[in-house]
């Protein structure tokens, strides 16, 4: 009966650690290089370049849309797509104004962090 026990016990010590750690997954991203991407159409759209805007906006949201699994990448997602909309719509400064919303949503993620939950 006690071998039972212990081996229930073991059983449901690993499912639990499974799920705790598929939970605490996807808010620990690591978005540097999506980050360096949009910083470039950031940087293009300062400087006025609507063609080199467009592609490096195109750039970040085919890059965001790869790794897409957590509701932080999904709001950046749909800021990228609103940029390159209005980019290719010649409004430059909305543009680069979703950029930049987008870059802030980045930041909020921030790096992985350990020991002790998000």
């Amino acid at each position: 009966m006690k071998t039972l026990v212990t081996l229930w016990v073991f059983f449901l010590l690993a499912f639990l650690s499974g799920v705790a750690n598929a939970a605490g997954g996807p808010m620990n991203q690591d978005l540097t290089p999506l980050t360096a991407t949009a910083q470039k159409a950031l940087d293009a759209g300062k400087r006025g370049d609507a063609e080199a805007f467009v592609k490096e906006a195109e750039a970040a949201l085919f890059q965001a849309k790869s790794q897409t699994d957590s509701a932080a990448q999904q709001r950046i997602v749909r800021k990228l797509k609103t940029a390159v909309s209005e980019g290719k719509a010649g409004k430059l400064l909305e543009g680069t104004q979703a950029v930049e919303e987008a870059m802030s949503d980045m930041k909020a993620s921030g790096p992985p962090r350990f020991g002790g939950g998000s």
